[in-house]
């Protein structure tokens, strides 16, 4: 009676690492550009919360509240200021690097860098007079929008669509995840 040894020969191991490679390499640009458009919407998510987190922290204290937005790559994110009192405080901050490093924040209009919040919710006038943020668009820093999905955060006080809604600047402008005019 002949035993035979169980296990694998190394041309068995060479073939199944051999496939398993080969698998790797296929699933690779998907794998990264998933990453990529996960980057860009922890970004938009975020922006939008800072947003949001301004407005409310407007509405709760019945006094004014700004998101003031860093756009410098890695480093950037936003802060939530309120004013009590004639003080300013911080009350939330976020860095891209919470959750998406390789992300850049491009502000509408171009020299906008805040949005200040009344204590009914409404925008009201930057303290400093500055340009007032209307919309955040967020892409991936070393990707082409050809592999990534760019998603902006489209805030407006006027016309028919007024809030703060993250958006599709690729979308139909008859669908609803669509961006308002002024903000593709």
């Amino acid at each position: 009676m002949m035993l035979r040894l169980r296990g694998f020969t190394l041309i068995e191991l060479l073939i199944a690492v051999a496939i398993f490679v080969f698998l790797i390499m296929l699933a690779g640009p998907s794998l990264t550009s998933f990453m990529a458009n996960s980057q860009i919407r922890n970004a938009t998510d975020a922006m939008l919360n800072g947003v949001q987190q301004a407005q409310a922290a407007a509405v709760r204290r019945n006094t004014l509240a700004r998101l003031l937005v860093d756009t410098t790559a890695v480093t950037g994110g936003w802060q939530v200021f309120q004013t009590f009192d004639g003080v300013e405080s911080v009350i939330q901050i976020y860095t891209y690097q919470d959750g998406a490093p390789k992300t850049v924040v491009t502000p509408v209009p171009t020299d906008a860098r805040q949005i200040t919040f009344d204590g009914f919710g409404r925008i009201a006038p930057n303290v400093d007079a500055s340009a007032t943020l209307s919309c955040l668009k967020v892409t991936h820093k070393t990707m082409s929008s050809t592999t990534t999905r760019p998603l902006n955060v489209a805030i407006t006080n006027t016309g028919t669509g007024i809030g703060t809604k993250l958006c599709d600047p690729g979308a139909a402008s008859s669908e609803p995840q669509a961006c308002p005019a002024g903000c593709n």
